[in-house]
Parts: C-alpha cells; structure tokens; sequence
C-alpha cells in the first residue's frame, strides 16, 4: 500500500515538473496562437460564418423585425458554432472536388430553405415545419401562386449565396486540417457562451411571453423562435424535434394556489370530486385550468335567438371585399342588414381552412406547427358547437362541395358532433383538378335538399369556388369577367371577383329557399371567413381598400356577420377573430353550456376582453397591436400606453389560453372529461391514436 503511495506521488511531482517546464511564453506568443486560430479559422470557415450572418441579416430585415440587440449576438454564435463544426467536418474529405461539392450543396439549402421559408411566411402566414405533414402539399398545390407571391426584394438573398458558390469553385484555397484539440476546445467555448443566453435576463425580451430556453427545447410557435435563433438554427431546431419528439406545452409553471373553485354559478360537485381523485397530474393540470376560469354572466343578448334555425356559413377565402352592395348584392344586404362585426380576424396557420374551422367550432387554438384537424382527427368533443345544438334537440349537419383530398373531414365531423355530407354524398360534379372548383350554389342547393326543415336544424355550410387559384384561368374566375373589365385592377383580382359573383348568387339562393318554405323568420344565417385570399398579392389587394393592409395584421382581417330578422342592424367594433364564435352563438340562442371549457368569450359580454389574438401570440386592440414575433408594441392610439405589468399580464393570459388548448388537443383531454362527466354516454371505442394526411390551406 505504502509503495503504491509513493508511486502515485512521484508520477504527480513528474507532471508538476513537467508543466514547470512548458515554455509558456512561446506557447501563448501571437505567432503560436495565430497558427492554432488559422488551422480553425480557415477562409472557407470565416467566408461561410460571414454566409450565415448575412443570410440572418437579410433575412430580418426582409421581415421587417431586424433590431441591433441581443438576439444579433445569440445568432452570431450559433452561427460560428455551426461553421466551425461543419468545416472541422468537411476538411477530412480527402477529395477536393467532393469537398468543394459538399460545402456547395449545404450553401445551396441554407439560402434556398430561407428563401422559402420568407415566401411561405409571406404565403400562409407561418414557417415551415417538419412537424406537420401539410408543408409540402402546401406549395405543390400552390407552387404558381406561392411563387407569384414573391416579393422581388427576397431575391436579395440569392446573393451571398452566389458569392460563396463562386468563392469555392473559383477561388484558389489549400485544405488545412483542423487542429482536434483547440477545435473542440473552441466548440466547447462557443456551447458555454450560447447556453447562457437562452437564460440571461437582459438577453430575454421581457414582453416574451416564452421563454426562450422553453422555446429552443420546443420550437412550436416559429415565428417567434425564426427571431430569436434565426432561420438557419430554427431549421436544425425543427429537425431536432422532428427526430427526438417534442413537448406539447409550451407554458411555464402555473400558480395553482389562486385557482378557486368557490361561488360558481355552475354546480361543480362532480369535477371537484375529479381533481381531488385524479392521479395522472397532466390531466389534473387541465382540470384545474379549465375549472378555475371565470364563468361570463348572461346579458341582454342571452336567449335572443332560442329556438331558432341556425346556418353557419364558412367562406372560402373571403375578405371584406364582400361587402359592395354594386357587386354583390345578397351578401352586402346580409352584412349590412345583419349584426356585423367590422374587427374581426381570421389568422392563417399551417393549415388555415381546416384549422380555423376546428376552432370555430371548439373555441380552441391549434398547435401552431401542426395540421391539428388532421393530426389530431380521432379527439372527441364532448363541447363543441355541433353538440351544444345536439343536446337541445336540433337536427345537426355539415356540408362542404369537395372531397376528402385535404381534410378527414367524414372522421372530424363525426367527431365533432355532425352528420356530414362531401361532394360525393352531396352528388355534385367536380374535377379532381386543382384550379377548378365546383358551384357554391350546387352546395346550397344539395344541402338544403337535405335538410328536415320540419324540425330545429343547425348546419355548417363550408364553401369552395372561391377557392385560389386566381392567376390561371378557370370556369367561375371566368364566368363573370366582363363584370369587372373597367376596374383598374390585375387578372387575379378579377378573377377572384368572378368567383365571388357565384358566392353571392349562391347565398341569393339560400334566402329564396328559406322564403319559399316560409323559415326565414325562423333561421339565423351566420357567416365568417375562413381566411383572406392570400393567393393574391396584398400589393394587389390593396386597391379595393381605403385602409393599408400592411400595416399589421389588417390583412388577416374578414367578414364575421349575424343575420336575423329579430335583431336590429348593428355594427359592432370589438377586436375579435373565429375563436369567439362559439360563446357568442352559445349565449344568443340559450345552449347549455359552460363558458370555462372555450378560449373564446361572448363577445355581448360586458367583461368581454376586446382583443384579438393572433396564431403567434400577437395580438390587438383598440389602442395597440401587439408583435409577439419581435415583442415589440404598436400603439394606434397616440394618448395611450399599456403599463409594462398590464402588456405581461396580457401576453401571459394568452400564452396560457394557447398552450392549455395544445395540450388538450394532444391528450385528447375533451374525451376524457366526458367520460369522467357522463360516462354512460362514451364509446370508448373511439381511437385515441393520431392520424396524418398530406394536406393543404383547402
């Protein structure tokens, strides 16, 4: 043992005189350390960080969020980091022209992924992500209008591309291997200094409603993570998640102690037994989020419209160019004779026509980078709209002119409470061709035939022919062309004017149908917009408005109007987009339910929040708009500003009402609690499995 001893403090003694020994000076001079930083550093290396820098600063100041702070410092590391690791890697590669090939390829789908990724962004509102299976079908149905909506300036990005293409195929450059030791030091050097500013306080905005160690783990709201990492780690992000999974909640830690389950005006004996016995603490996290909400109180539009027929009306592609009395008639006299609602949004997603529809009938956010119509077809909701009318004995139905190519819609409806009829039951002809779409009146008129006028009936209508493409010619963008061929306006414009002339003879047919069989008295026709017609330049759009469509998010804005004829004409000014539809049709026609279970609000509600929240977290008002992408705030009131703790106070409000809403969608959470609430009505045969479909905006 002593020998042993004695051994282990010799060897120490020779390193420590061996280290003495080192000469430091040399080892530490500029010529040393220069030699070491070049076998690192070489040009290929520094040409392709100055490559991603550029790419970066192009690509925030196309998008209008380049700022001179922090994030600039995060992605300038990221960015060394990727650099030096790639060209540690590339440099082993024996063969020049491999190589040179290598680091061509990987320039090549950095400037062309960020390229895209600024049109689709421009396209649909949203990034790219590898976590929905819509992105592709997205652009090669739309491949002519995605590329049409370039802007000419996002070409700038070609540039630096080209620079570094030609840089390695002409410019003359020896290979230098890495040195492995100060490589991996450097590396480690770039991971240590990276990590800290996801965490560090000055380095996190702080209107941010996601912190940003939250948002590297789970990049599923791209908009703003695309800001914070920039585009290039956003896409090592993306392929992260996709191969290794990622979490569905985005939301910090809630205070669980302020939930109060006291003075409801809903007995809440059954869900408080629920929490107190529930052992899967996910699902008791749901609870008592959805529990603890407030409950909004009737108001003078509570029972308005019981009893009544109802015909929700979903329209394709719709934007408040409806509204032109010269144009179209019928749908002019139903917004302006209607309570119309001149604030309200609907924001593109990655799916922004199934998606948008999902949440207008459960007043539920969608996952932001997930097709969650599809992905997420065999969920139950117990709450939804179809099943409110269900439950007070109304015939329930759907109908939409096209077939399943896009959406599940025969499983989500079924889902969801309805009865539902495609093109095929429907028997309307259609082409299976991407430009041609079939009549709305056909659907109105297939649909209606359908219906047991005999008794209560509420049915969703989702409309087709004005569906894009605009730039091709096609029968209904044709039809009615030489309606508009005095209009200073582009092809497209009149085409999707043409299209809309069909729209308006369909719901004209609508009200004759409904007069004929003496129920338009009896029926409140509803109507809302699924998206705008973003398969046409907003440059073009522009010249039917008065108003500037780029400033904000105006662009997302559309038609939402309540049509009756008990109910005076009104034009209402709250900030509201498709989530609030639900609560207020709830109130209006006196359905049982409870207001705790839905994202939205009654928008008759004197404690109605006036706010409209976009599919990022950005949200408006009346006095501000609010950009969750660069956390930034944008008054339109000049007189008025948000206190620092009342814009927080907001951004967390809403970031809970996002993230509960993703993590009930995942976990199917609808099912569960009607099978804790009314388990002698579930069919737990209902597969909790997730489905996939290619699928596009449609």
């Amino acid at each position: 043992m002593k020998n042993v001893k004695n051994l282990i403090i010799s060897r120490v003694r020779e390193k420590i005189e061996k280290f003495k020994k080192k000469n430091w000076k040399e080892i530490f001079s500029f010529s040393n350390v220069q030699a070491k930083f070049l076998k690192i550093f070489t040009y290929d290396c520094v040409i392709f960080i100055l490559y991603l820098l550029t790419i970066e600063l192009l690509f925030k100041a196309l998008t209008g969020t380049l700022e001179w702070n922090y994030t600039l410092l995060r992605i300038f590391i990221s960015s060394s980091f990727v650099s030096v690791l790639f060209f540690s890697l590339v440099e082993q590669i024996p063969s020049s022209k491999v190589r040179k090939s290598v680091i061509i390829f990987f320039t090549l789908l950095i400037g062309i992924y960020s390229l895209a990724q600024l049109g689709f962004n421009n396209f649909l509102g949203n990034y790219m992500s590898l976590n929905t299976s819509s992105q592709l079908g997205k652009v090669t149905s739309y491949i002519m209008d995605y590329l049409h909506s370039f802007k000419a300036n996002y070409y700038l990005l070609c540039l630096p591309m080209l620079f570094v293409i030609f840089y390695t195929l002409f410019v003359k450059h020896e290979p230098k291997k890495y040195a492995l030791k100060p490589t991996l030091v450097l590396l480690f050097v770039l991971a240590v200094l990276y990590l800290p500013t996801l965490s560090l306080e000055f380095m996190q905005n702080k209107f941010q409603y996601v912190k940003n160690t939250t948002l590297f783990n789970n990049p599923a709201l791209p908009n703003v993570a695309v800001n914070q990492f920039g585009i290039s780690m956003f896409g090592i992000l993306d392929v992260k998640s996709k191969l290794l999974g990622q979490a569905s909640d985005l939301s910090e830690t809630r205070d669980e102690s302020q939930d109060d389950f006291s003075k409801r005006e809903i007995d809440d004996e059954k869900i408080l037994e629920i929490i107190e016995n529930e052992t899967d603490s996910t699902m008791n996290s749901l609870n008592r989020y959805f529990f603890s909400r407030n409950v909004t109180e009737t108001n003078e539009y509570t029972g308005r419209l019981e009893d009544k027929n109802l015909i929700l009306i979903m329209l394709e592609s719709v934007n408040p160019m409806m509204v032109n009395e010269e144009y179209f008639p019928t749908l002019y006299k139903i917004y302006h004779d209607g309570i119309s609602f001149s604030n309200h949004y609907s924001p593109r997603n990655n799916c922004a026509t199934g998606n948008n529809e999902f949440s207008a009938l459960t007043s539920l956010y969608t996952i932001n980078n997930v097709c969650s119509a599809n992905v997420y077809k065999n969920n139950t909701y117990f709450e939804s709209l179809f099943h409110l009318f269900e439950n007070q004995g109304y015939q329930v139905s759907s109908y939409h002119n096209y077939t399943e190519q896009y959406y599940y819609r025969n499983t989500i409806h079924k889902n969801l409470g309805s009865t539902y009829f495609g093109v095929d039951e429907l028997e309307i002809p259609y082409e299976n061709v991407y430009k041609e779409w079939p009549s709305d009146v056909s659907l109105v008129e297939e649909a209606y035939r359908r219906l047991n006028t005999d008794e209560k009936f509420m049915a969703l209508l989702t409309t087709v022919t004005t569906h894009q493409p605009y730039g091709v010619s096609s029968t209904y963008g044709d039809k009615y062309l030489d309606r508009f061929q005095d209009l200073d306006v582009s092809i497209s414009v009149k085409r999707y004017l043409s299209k809309m002339v069909e729209l308006d003879l369909a719901l004209e047919r609508l009200l004759e149908l409904l007069e004929e069989d003496g129920i338009l008295e009896d029926t409140t026709i509803v109507m809302f917009g699924d998206h705008y017609p973003y398969g046409i330049k907003t440059s073009e759009l522009q010249k039917m408005f008065d108003y500037d469509l780029e400033q904000n998010q105006e662009i997302e804005k559309t038609p939402f109007v309540i049509y009756d004829s008990s109910l005076e004409r009104e034009e209402r000014k709250e900030y509201t987009t498709y989530m609030n539809i639900l609560p207020t049709l709830a109130n209006l026609f006196n359905l049982e339910y409870d207001p705790r279970l839905y994202m939205g609000e009654d928008l008759f509600s004197k404690d109605y929040s006036n706010i409209a929240v976009f599919t990022d977290g950005s949200w408006q008002s009346s006095y501000a708009y609010y950009d969750a992408e660069s956390s930034r705030i944008h008054y339109i009131v000049d007189d008025f500003r948000y206190s620092d703790e009342a814009i927080l106070a907001i951004n967390k409000e809403i970031n809970e009402k996002i993230s509960m809403s993703n993590l009930a969608i995942v976990k199917n959470y609808f099912h569960y609690l009607e099978r804790k609430l009314y388990p002698e009505r579930v069919n737990d045969s209902v597969s909790d499995d997730e489905g996939s479909l290619s699928t596009s905006s449609k």
